[in-house]
């Protein structure tokens, strides 16, 4: 590990910068140890933002507080992972019911909408997987506002902030992701929320959680993939029930 002095008096949102641009940049590894003495020493500061900075990244995800273990740096399981996506199945489901019943789509706000659909069809966003990425979550995200179901939506902007980390830090370049047919889902989608076609609306929603959790699977080395059809969130994920 070699991180770059900070210039000057520091703080801990810039000791959590430094620590961040080493596990986003592959210098920090999913399960290094981070140790304040070490980290302060190379940061040229004292223990104290260290130890605040450490907390700082604690609550984004990319750094976990374990008990006799210290800081380590997040190594996300492909559970932890399906949690997410269980969460954002269910709850978005909710969100996206609801706002069928508002008639959302005759709103101001659904214009709004329309312009982050189409911002997925840039090609310079496409170019960047990381871009496309934060343009797909903003999608998602405006489309559960208008629900404004305030504590579910507060929960589903909590998981869109975790898939970046499990993205950055599992290295998943997207680089086979089809991107037409992600947006053909969403076209799908935002015509039946338009009907008010529920069903339409929750079979749209459903093929997007288990497209994205297959691009997820491809992240892993195939001995960690053995048996993940057995976990009990899987049948979460890639239960086959219609919706009338």
């Amino acid at each position: 590990m070699s991180l770059q002095p900070l210039p000057g008096a520091s703080t801990s949102e810039m000791v959590a910068q430094r620590i961040r641009e080493a596990i986003l940049g592959g210098t920090l590894h999913p399960g290094d140890r981070l140790i304040e003495a070490d980290l302060a020493a190379e940061l040229g500061v004292s223990r104290g933002p260290v130890r605040e900075g450490i907390r700082l990244l604690a609550t984004e995800g990319l750094v976990v507080l374990r008990r006799n273990r210290g800081a380590v740096v997040s190594s996300p399981t492909f559970e932890d992972i399906l949690e997410v996506y269980v969460l954002r199945k269910g709850l978005g489901s909710l969100a996206l019911q609801h706002a069928i019943s508002l008639d959302v789509a005759s709103a101001p706000e659904f214009d709004d909408v329309l312009v982050l659909l189409d911002r997925l069809r840039d090609p310079e966003v496409q170019a960047d997987p990381l871009l496309m990425i934060d343009a797909d979550l903003a999608f998602q995200g405006a489309l559960f506002d208008l629900s404004g179901l305030e504590r579910i939506t507060a929960v589903l902007d909590q998981t869109a902030r975790d898939i970046p980390v499990f993205v950055r830090v599992l290295g998943i370049t997207y680089d086979a992701v089809d991107y037409a047919s992600l947006i053909e889902r969403h076209e799908q989608l935002v015509a039946a929320i338009r009907g008010r076609r529920r069903g339409a609306a929750l079979t749209a929603w459903d093929e997007h959680i288990r497209s994205t959790v297959g691009e997820f699977s491809r992240g892993y080395p195939d001995a960690q993939m053995e048996g993940i059809f057995d976990l009990p969130l899987m049948h979460h994920v890639f239960d086959h029930a219609s919706h009338p």
